[in-house]
């Protein structure tokens, strides 16, 4: 089953979605990077739920989350 990440590129902040285990290509800038678990924002096995959370992300609004390397 796949899991769908939300992840930010580190060069120019794109925010997007992938389910890549090992790299990613922003599709801002075409940077490939490895995925580390830190740089992963969010992460779900339902699309829906991982679209949503980018997509508020995206308009900027306040969402209470820790990344998966902060929790306890």
């Amino acid at each position: 089953m796949r899991v769908y990440k939300v992840v930010r590129c580190p060069r120019c902040g794109f925010l997007q979605l992938t389910t890549a285990s090992r790299s990613v290509r922003c599709f801002g800038c075409g940077l490939s990077w490895s995925l580390e678990p830190d740089s992963i924002l969010f992460s779900s096995k339902d699309l829906e739920v991982a679209r949503n959370f980018l997509l508020r992300l995206k308009r900027g609004e306040s969402i209470g989350f820790k990344k998966a390397s902060e929790a306890d």
